[in-house]
């Protein structure tokens, strides 16, 4: 990465408190490097944001402390940004590390009740060879022009880590600008395939956030059978997990009661903002699911698919309707 890096450029690292030496090393052997160290995990949303906040260029780039770039992967994100102004943000093709001839994601498909799937995960690598739009980029490597960061005031740091990039492209989306995946810019992730319960926590809780925040309330009722059927589907796979699963989507459902006043507030600003109908949102979307694993084997693999016989009548009757009403 550094050999990418022109007199005109800056690195900034964050430290979120960690403890396995990194920061020292960076700062013993890369003194260019402008680095800050936090006493505590503030989670990933605020970490980039503070990075960002010191940043001085026209264009900020994000990329996760797990990575490994190949020449040219810089120069794949700026150049997207320099030839189109309607281009927002830009990600690149993200390669397991532990499996560099897999795909872990170029770009994000999401499913318009707030679900995420990584494009063409677990796929050879050498497929995703055409520049795309996309439904959201991946926060472990993108870039994003400094004036739409701004005025959408970075990452939601409620979010802590997961859906942040999602909310952020959803945002981006609101204000005018597209999500682009460029395969010329490639980057390997040392990407667990497996999640903790932990993860998902965050995962269901900002999920449901990313909806309430970004849907108008017409578009959250009109697309209230799909959200309700969504929920029983996450319900039914977190049961599939055992108790800890369990355990965490009723956490998740207990902050999001606790702390639904403030996802309102963030929901004020978002709708302050917006420029574009919830149609082209929705545009971007997709309207089937696309789970890596089923829980239930066929059976459930069978659930799934008449699920997204429903997803798929379902979306295109509202985005019709949307459309039609430019709502």
């Amino acid at each position: 990465m550094l050999q990418e890096v022109t007199l005109e450029d800056e690195i900034i690292g964050v430290d979120n408190a960690s403890r396995d030496g990194g920061a020292d090393l960076v700062e013993a052997n890369w003194p260019q490097v402008r680095l800050f160290r936090n006493d505590r995990n503030l989670g990933f949303a605020s970490a980039c944001n503070q990075g960002a906040g010191h940043a001085k260029g026209d264009i900020l780039v994000i990329l996760n402390q797990d990575t490994r770039v190949e020449p040219g992967w810089l120069r794949g994100l700026l150049e997207p940004l320099e030839q189109d102004p309607t281009i927002g943000l830009v990600t690149s093709k993200l390669l397991l590390m532990s499996r560099p001839e897999q795909i872990q994601m170029c770009g994000q498909d999401i499913h318009f009740t707030g679900f995420s799937f990584g494009r063409g995960l677990l796929t050879t690598s050498d497929g995703y060879r055409r520049v795309e739009k996309v439904g959201a980029v991946s926060g472990a490597s993108f870039a994003i022009r400094r004036c739409l960061w701004e005025q959408l005031g970075g990452f939601d740091p409620n979010l802590f880590m997961y859906y942040e990039d999602t909310d952020l492209s959803w945002r981006a989306r609101l204000a005018g600008f597209s999500s682009l995946f460029c395969p010329d810019s490639i980057a390997y992730h040392d990407y667990a395939l497996t999640s903790s319960p932990t993860a998902h926590f965050y995962s269901e809780r900002n999920r449901v956030v990313l909806l309430l925040k970004n849907w108008k309330i017409s578009t959250l009722i009109l697309l209230l059978p799909s959200l309700v059927l969504a929920e029983i589907i996450a319900w039914g796979y977190m049961l599939s997990l055992g108790w800890k699963g369990v355990l965490a989507k009723i956490s998740a459902w207990g902050w999001l009661i606790s702390n639904f006043s403030a996802v309102l507030r963030s929901r004020k600003g978002v709708q302050s903002f917006r420029k574009e109908p919830d149609w082209k949102l929705m545009e971007t979307c997709v309207d089937h699911l696309q789970p890596r694993v089923h829980a239930g084997g066929w059976i459930g693999k069978g659930l799934i698919y008449l699920c997204n016989l429903w997803f798929g009548f379902h979306y295109r009757l509202i985005f019709s309707l949307m459309h039609s009403l430019n709502l």
